[in-house]
């Protein structure tokens, strides 16, 4: 998809005298630059030091008012139905504990980083014009990496409640606090 996206991109702005090709070239150009950013994302967090992923920072804790925020939307629905880059990350019985806080930390690291990162195909209307649509197009990127975020925050208690139980077990204790 990106290098198709790219391609067309090319295509299209060589023949930018006509109006469809002009827009077809710009619409590329968006495609293209979220499909570059969702790629950014882990990257970006691969180069972090790994402290900047870990299930003891505050801003991965949960917070007393979101449980009552997921159950109002429904997650629990959900729970199953979401779709996982790699299932292999999250499977409880190949992963420790430990390994599942920080993988879910990361992710959720990755999802905020590009609905960040959303955003940045406004700055095509400075060129194009049509910023109404740069910011909808960019909006609504950014709205399904927070609901990803979500997902991961939606889990991260029973995540912590599952480690608190295997620690009993174990020399890992207080896998969650400092």
């Amino acid at each position: 998809m990106l290098i198709c996206s790219f391609a067309v991109m090319v295509f299209c702005f060589f023949l930018r005298d006509i109006g469809f090709f002009e827009s077809l070239g710009i619409t590329a150009l968006a495609v293209f630059t979220h499909a570059v950013i969702r790629y950014s994302g882990p990257v970006i967090v691969a180069i972090l030091p790994k402290r900047f992923t870990d299930p003891s920072r505050r801003c991965y804790q949960p917070k007393k008012r979101e449980a009552a925020f997921y159950k109002k939307l429904g997650f629990k629905k959900l729970k199953g139905r979401v779709p996982t880059y790699d299932p292999d990350e999250f499977d409880i019985k190949k992963r420790t504990p430990r390994e599942l806080l920080e993988n879910s930390c990361r992710a959720e690291a990755i999802h905020k980083i590009i609905a960040m990162l959303s955003f940045l195909p406004v700055l095509y209307s400075i060129k194009f014009g049509a910023l109404p649509v740069f910011l909808l197009t960019s909006a609504a990127g950014a709205a399904i990496d927070l609901y990803f975020v979500a997902v991961q925050r939606y889990n991260r208690p029973r995540l912590i409640k599952y480690a608190a139980s295997y620690g009993k077990n174990s020399k890992e204790k207080n896998l969650c606090k400092k």
